[in-house]
């Protein structure tokens, strides 16, 4: 399945290959919590497998892979993302759809894991989300989080293998409750 958006951006479903042929950002050393170098081919063929995994193409070249991890079949699961170094004019039509495919994926909740600015430890709740997501700390993955409709949940302290800190979003859709 092929879609054409803005941009000369072209979306397929996301091939295993394709998490490893993209030349990522410097900040996307991570995938869900996992360094992309040590994610085996197996790992690879378990997300494009997903009902939500694209590749985003312009001209040619590969500038994004994303999607939802499903957690729970048809009902809770992680947003991922893998951007490419200069991605440029892309930007826009790639936001565009995975805000999309996160609104159409029939999902109950969306979690998004985002690398934040380190936050004081003794800052909790929604003191910690402030200092956070303040404009002049805020992240790049944080901005972006917001702009695909995510809501800010939690700070999570000394996270992942960097112990670095980091946002929980959330997104909703209309089976919750």
């Amino acid at each position: 399945m092929r879609e054409g958006a803005a941009s000369f951006v072209v979306f397929d479903r996301m091939q295993p290959g394709d998490l490893f042929a993209i030349e990522r950002q410097p900040s996307q050393a991570r995938l869900l919590g996992a360094e992309i170098d040590a994610v085996q081919w197996d790992e690879a063929d378990a997300l494009a497998a997903q009902p939500v995994a694209w590749t985003a193409r312009h001209g040619g070249r590969i500038v994004a892979v994303f999607g939802v991890a499903e957690q729970f079949a048809g009902k809770h699961g992680v947003a991922w993302a893998v951007l490419a170094q200069g991605l440029g004019t892309a930007h826009l039509a790639v936001s565009r759809k995975a805000a999309e495919v996160v609104r159409t994926s029939g999902l109950n909740r969306v979690d998004l894991i985002a690398r934040a600015a380190q936050t004081p430890f003794h800052l909790k709740g929604e003191a910690g989300l402030r200092w956070a997501l303040d404009a002049k700390r805020a992240s790049a993955e944080c901005r972006w989080a917001r702009m695909l409709g995510f809501a800010p949940g939690h700070v999570l302290h000394g996270y992942g293998a960097a112990c670095e800190t980091h946002v929980l979003f959330e997104w909703f859709g209309g089976g919750h409750g």
